[in-house]
Order: structure tokens, then sequence, then C-alpha cells
């Protein structure tokens, strides 16, 4: 009969505590994540669509650029921390932190999601300073009007944790923020949200009408 060695017996119990303790771990972030009230993964979808829209610019025959776009209402950011929560198993805490600091945000600034694809590769500079393209927001409410421009910026990240968020973004077009200086509450306030993106190339506006008022 084989006798282990000490060496053997310490390595296999060091074993066995490591990977208790990762099991004990695990458990307690999935029970903390469960105690979450989170939505649904098709209502999420439900209220990214019902806030999204999409263009297609052609010249003749000549796709110039197609973009689809999904305004950061209250209820997306809402809805999006659901999905952080969801995917990220985050506890109750990290969501609470989370929450609050994206309710800080949108009483300051209100962004624009813009999947965009033009087939010009050197025209796909929206977050240049030197870019072609002007972008802007044009609110309108009872003969009160307003236009900001926004400042865009692209963002770094893979295609398959963008689509976690925007299942729509395809790995063919550029994922853009735009953030405007306006809180959005102030932005849903109107009862039309316009966005233009525009320039030599060509020119596109969305027009989000389902808004929470």
């Amino acid at each position: 009969m084989i006798k282990p060695s000490c060496s053997a017996i310490f390595i296999s119990i060091t074993y066995l505590i490591v990977n208790f303790f990762l099991f004990v771990g695990c458990s307690t972030t999935n029970s903390s994540s469960a105690k979450l009230k989170l939505i649904s993964e098709s209502d999420y979808q439900m209220i990214l669509e019902a806030n999204t829209q999409r263009k297609q610019v052609y010249s003749g025959l000549y796709n110039i650029m197609d973009l689809t776009t999904t305004l950061l209402t209250s209820k997306v950011v809402d809805a999006q921390n659901d999905q952080f929560a969801r995917l990220y198993l985050w506890d109750e805490n990290k969501y609470s932190q989370e929450k609050a600091k994206s309710l800080d945000k949108i009483s300051k600034e209100t962004e624009v999601f813009v999947s965009f694809f033009t087939p010009e590769r050197k025209h796909d500079d929206l977050h240049k300073n030197q870019t072609l393209w002007k972008v802007f927001m044009d609110l309108s409410n009872n003969g009160e009007s307003k236009r900001i421009e926004g400042k865009v910026k692209k963002i770094k990240l893979l295609t398959e944790e963008i689509q976690g968020f925007y299942p729509y973004h395809n790995r063919f077009a550029t994922p853009y923020t735009i953030t405007f200086p306006i809180s959005i509450k102030q932005v849903e306030s109107y009862t039309e949200v316009n966005l233009t993106i525009t320039g030599p190339i060509g020119s596109a506006t969305v027009n989000f009408k389902e808004l929470p008022h």
C-alpha cells in the first residue's frame, strides 16, 4: 500500500480549502444578486425598442450611412441598471451605488447611443475635432424650440459587451455616445425630440416620439 506523503496531504487540504471559499464567494454573489427585483430581459428589450429609432440614407442606389440610435430616457437608464446587475451579478450595495450615480448623471446631461455605419472609413469620424459632421438635438414644444450641440465620444468596448445592452449593434458599425448638456427630465418635457447628424456627405434626422411625460 502506498502512503501519501505529508506534502501531498497538505496540497490536497489547501486545494479543498481554496475551493470551499471560492464556492462560498460565488454562492454569496449569486444569492445577493438574486435578491434584486430586476425587470426581465424581454421587458428590457421592449423599453430599449420604444426609445430607439433607425435611419438609412442613400444617394441614388449608393448607401451613404446607416444609424440606429437610442435616447437614454429615465426609463432606459433604469432598465440598463437592471441589465448591468443581471449581466455582472451586482449585489444590492453595488446596485444602489450605480443607480445613484446614474440618477446624478441624467440630472445634468442627456445621452444618446448611436450605432453608425458609413461605407467610407475616412468618413467614420464623428468623434474627431476636425470631423466632417455636425451633431445636434432640436427640441420643440408649443411653439418653443431650442437647438443643442452634442459632444461625441467613440466607445472602445468589445462588440459582444455593447450587444449586451444594444443588441442591434454589429461589428460593421461604430458605437458612439453623444452627450448633451441638458437633463433628461427637461428633454422628456418636449413633445418633439430630433437628433440630427449632418455634413457634406449627407444628412440624417431621427425623431424620438415615444417619450414619458
